[in-house]
């Protein structure tokens, strides 16, 4: 099937029916499933408008240096950040019954103004408002992600559950997203920083989003919130939890329940 021929609106309802109804999904069936990268975003598009909630930003996956230079099994990937499933510091956020999720210590940025990336090149000083530390919550309507293959994945939104914002990063330079980063659970420190190439760089994890936005001619509008990637281990949880984060000394926390 090939990507003029493929109905990506089937795969889309079946995956936002599972998404408001907490359901997971071992796979699509085979006439729903994606097999291209291409007819994998046609079912994110169609999934994130099943939801009727509009675009709070975006989200990028695997666009470490490494992942960048294409070192990784995948290529980097964009989700959509739904607007009711960003929070601020001191959110409980809901997992679904009997779900293990993944959480990511990110940096998120903010955007001051509405910007074409097919006509500006991007400048920080002029186009950011704020960088804060984030949590992504990743929760995949697939019982095993991995298991799916990486259209499926990306039809997926990424496994986008959550984005937990917390506090402002000094973004004068860029040390301030080279600290220390950590995640703790109940006191206890869960998982660590990256280092290397491994480590999301965030305004060069931006420049993926960027190339891929001006090429389909999109705006980025006034607002608009993008995370850009894991800067510590990702690590799985289950259960309820009380979680801080933390780049350098600033940081956020939040709950799982269930």
């Amino acid at each position: 099937m090939n990507d003029a021929s493929f109905d990506a609106s089937k795969g889309a309802l079946r995956l936002a029916s599972a998404s408001l109804a907490g359901m997971a999904l071992k796979e699509l069936p085979e006439q729903e499933r994606p097999q291209t990268l291409e007819q994998g975003y046609a079912v994110q598009a169609a999934f994130v408008d099943r939801l009727e909630e509009g675009v709070a930003g975006w989200k990028l996956a695997g666009a470490s240096p490494r992942g960048l230079r294409g070192e990784l099994p995948n290529p980097p990937a964009t989700g959509v950040l739904i607007p009711s499933r960003v929070v601020q510091s001191g959110a409980v956020v809901q997992l679904p019954a009997g779900r293990s999720a993944t959480l990511e210590v990110e940096v998120a940025v903010c955007f001051s103004r509405t910007v074409s990336p097919r006509d500006e090149a991007f400048d920080a000083a002029s186009m950011i408002e704020y960088a804060a530390v984030a949590v992504e919550v990743v929760c995949s309507r697939f019982l095993d992600r991995k298991a799916v293959g990486q259209p499926s994945f990306i039809a997926d939104n990424v496994g986008f559950h959550a984005l937990v914002l917390g506090g402002k990063l000094n973004q004068a330079g860029s040390t301030a997203f080279e600290k220390d980063a950590a995640l703790w659970r109940d006191g206890e420190r869960i998982a660590n920083f990256l280092g290397g190439s491994d480590r999301t760089m965030p305004y060069l994890s931006l420049g993926f989003l960027w190339n891929k936005l001006a090429a389909q001619d999109r705006e980025i509008v006034e607002g608009s919130i993008v995370t850009t990637g894991t800067v510590t281990v990702p690590v799985d949880v289950c259960g309820s939890g009380h979680y801080e984060a933390r780049i350098g000394a600033t940081g956020l926390a939040f709950a799982l329940a269930q």
